[in-house]
């Protein structure tokens, strides 16, 4: 709980993935990618429930075996490729409403395609969402670095380049551009009634909680993979 507040943490885990099958339980750095998650969840000082929903007994017996809840195993329609996110975390929050006469106020979303995030950051962004009282939801974004609008182009059917908006080739240094900003996937967390009106985490009363780019990384194939599982290698072999 934060300030008596009572927060639920789902991790959904789809058995199928088209960029890297099997990737949710896939072993990174000596675990399973799903754990990465879970355990982070179970560290944080301000979750009360860690639960995986997913279609696959396999992964709830992972799930169990790192300590989360796994109760219910995903409806079919819940478990596609065009199934919204919302929907599953819906289905979920229902679940224990209807199951367990438990509501929580606070929903946190952690998707286990991105392994580097920590407790830390979810705790810091709980209080960061916490102590606003103009925001309902906080997201995971990361600054732009090559991506800056400023170094985009656009290139024509003849292969000659232009600037992308406003801006011409090359006039501008790093230094020179404003900070722009990229919504990543390490976290999401809203008020529960907030989230179920909006059927969103983004609106205008999102704020955002900064990723460093290395944390920014997700896991949507096998390259995505190499580079994280390199850079958790690297991270753990300095503690």
């Amino acid at each position: 709980m934060i300030n008596g507040k009572s927060v639920i943490a789902i991790i959904p885990a789809r058995t199928n993935s088209k960029g890297l099958p099997g990737k949710n339980i896939k072993e990174l750095c000596g675990k399973p990618l799903i754990a990465w998650s879970i355990e982070a969840g179970l560290t944080s000082k301000f979750i009360d429930v860690v639960v995986v929903s997913t279609d696959s007994q396999e992964i709830v017996s992972i799930a169990h075996d790192y300590g989360a809840s796994a109760p219910f195993i995903r409806p079919q329609d819940l478990a596609t490729d065009e199934a919204k996110s919302f929907f599953v975390i819906k289905h979920a929050l229902e679940y224990y409403q209807s199951e367990f006469n438990k509501s929580f106020d606070y929903t946190v979303l952690l998707e286990p395609t991105s392994p580097q995030r920590d407790w830390i950051d979810i705790d810091e962004a709980m209080q960061e969402l916490d102590r606003s009282p103009q925001a309902k939801s906080i997201v995971g974004i990361s600054k732009t670095q090559s991506q800056n609008p400023a170094f985009l182009v656009k290139m024509k059917d003849d292969h000659s380049l232009t600037g992308f908006g406003t801006s011409e080739i090359g006039s501008k240094r790093r230094q020179e551009v404003e900070d722009v900003y990229f919504l990543e996937g390490s976290i999401y967390i809203s008020e529960t009634e907030y989230l179920l009106r909006m059927e969103s985490f983004y609106h205008d009363a999102t704020v955002g909680y900064i990723f460093p780019k290395w944390k920014s990384y997700e896991i949507d194939d096998i390259d995505d993979f190499t580079i994280i599982e390199a850079l958790m290698a690297k991270n753990n072999s300095k503690q």
